[in-house]
């Protein structure tokens, strides 16, 4: 190094540090050395590594001071001390240090000292990076050595909070899909949410409020200003549902400001209406008022124009449509449950009647109806069982109770300002678990 003719500003440094000390270079052969970190080449230079956990500056004294309170680190010493060959063989005790003989690679034995553990799976693990149980191992294998080494490293790695809050997890989603109890009968239950078309119409339409029944699968579509404030919303809803089908029992919906108002909750508690609110960021919990967008969205791109400025005339069509369809989940219309008659289509007009109509009022149209309710009913228990079958292939049981602590995941929380998504923590907290409810 001295004879280069060129030296950077950091060979000049380490010169310097070098010229100190009285010392003749000799190059070892790689197959001869096979160990070189300052720790296991050297045991008395093992005081040099940052020690957060209480032990005494040195810590080779720590070591040697822990090895007499370790049953079975002390008895390998002293079986050493005793001159036991099958004990030297493997084992070799240096400045105080044992090491154990692995395939020529002196490994450093640790004695049962939780401190000085932690210790070394932090050197092994915090300040290499934060991998996996793999590399930790590894990492370890090569300088240490103790009886339950692995399984603490395993126990380490999982409950590192470093890696639990930084690291993806690749492991199916918690949580089977528990889907709300279906309705005793229409009008019971409903779901509503609000549609952001985009597109602010002549008339100055943009959303679309919907509302559907969730036992018929009944549909009403009003289209709304982007402004509309929670009286407009309370006048919409009373005029399009409440005045032809009275009062729900339930409201399902999201966490919309105009739902999340005062005036809404106080319009919901005078008629005795329970408001049931899904979590923050998970749609998929008001899945009947989602799927219901996606129709509505599927039939606008029929007929509508290309300029879209129209999409508020057609509500009352697509509505229509909807609601004369047969779903795929009850297996008749919506018309047929909720106004227990199918409303004529032109298509009707062309074909003579060929089966003969009950009376409303009569037993016959009421058996009719009644069998009708229990089909759908039956249809929507399959559809259930279906769904929930087909989600819980992709997720595993939860076990959470309340009191535990969780991590969560940031997309549960709000946007920081100027901060990267890709570079946050997957995880916050842990946080502890206060409640546990499907809808609030």
């Amino acid at each position: 190094m001295i004879t280069q003719p060129v030296l950077s500003d950091a060979l000049k440094r380490w010169i310097e540090v070098i010229e100190q000390y009285d010392f003749e270079p000799q190059h070892i052969k790689g197959e001869y050395n096979k160990v070189v970190d300052a720790l296991s080449s050297r045991p008395d230079f093992s005081g040099a590594l940052i020690t957060e956990f209480g032990l005494a500056d040195n810590v080779t004294q720590s070591m040697v001071e822990a090895y007499r309170e370790d049953p079975f680190m002390f008895e390998i010493i002293r079986r050493l001390e005793a001159k036991d060959k099958v004990t030297s063989a493997e084992f070799e005790l240096v400045n105080g240090l044992l090491f154990l003989d692995k395939a020529g690679n002196k490994c450093l034995c640790v004695p049962n000292s939780e401190s000085l553990r932690s210790l070394f799976l932090g050197e092994c693990h915090d300040a290499t990076g934060h991998f996996g149980y793999k590399k930790t191992a590894a990492n370890l294998l090569q300088r240490f050595w103790w009886p339950t080494m692995m399984r603490d490293a395993q126990l380490y790695v999982e409950t590192c909070q470093v890696c639990q809050r930084d690291k993806p997890r690749t492991q199916a989603p918690l949580g089977l899909l528990k889907p709300l109890p279906i309705p005793e009968r229409p009008g019971e239950s409903l779901s509503m949410d609000f549609m952001d078309t985009l597109v602010t119409t002549k008339s100055g339409m943009r959303h679309i409020f919907v509302i559907v029944d969730r036992f018929s699968k009944y549909a009403r579509l009003v289209a709304m200003p982007e402004t509309a404030r929670a009286e407009y919303v309370i006048k919409m809803f009373k005029e399009n549902w409440v005045r032809d089908f009275g009062l729900p029992k339930s409201i399902i919906s999201d966490r919309d400001v105009r739902f999340t108002s005062e005036l809404w909750k106080a319009a919901a508690a005078e008629q005795e209406t329970q408001l049931q609110m899904t979590s923050g960021n998970h749609p998929e919990a008001n899945g009947q008022a989602e799927q219901l967008n996606r129709a509505v969205e599927h039939l606008l791109r029929h007929y509508i124009k290309p300029n879209q400025v129209d999409w508020d005339e057609k509500l009352a069509l697509i509505a229509s449509l909807y609601n004369n369809a047969v779903h795929s989940t009850t297996g008749v219309s919506p018309n047929s449950l909720l106004l227990t008659f199918k409303p004529r289509l032109p298509l009707d007009f062309l074909l003579p009647e060929n089966q003969s109509t009950a009376a409303p009022g009569t037993l016959e149209f009421a058996y009719r109806y009644e069998q009708k309710m229990q089909q759908a009913v039956e249809q929507m228990q399959k559809a259930e069982a279906t769904m929930i079958e087909s989600a819980s292939k992709h997720r595993r049981e939860s076990s959470f109770q309340v009191g535990d602590k969780v991590w969560v995941k940031p997309s549960e929380l709000g946007q920081e300002h100027g901060i990267s998504r890709k570079l946050m923590p997957q995880y916050f907290g842990p946080w502890g678990l206060i409640r546990m409810d499907l809808l609030t």
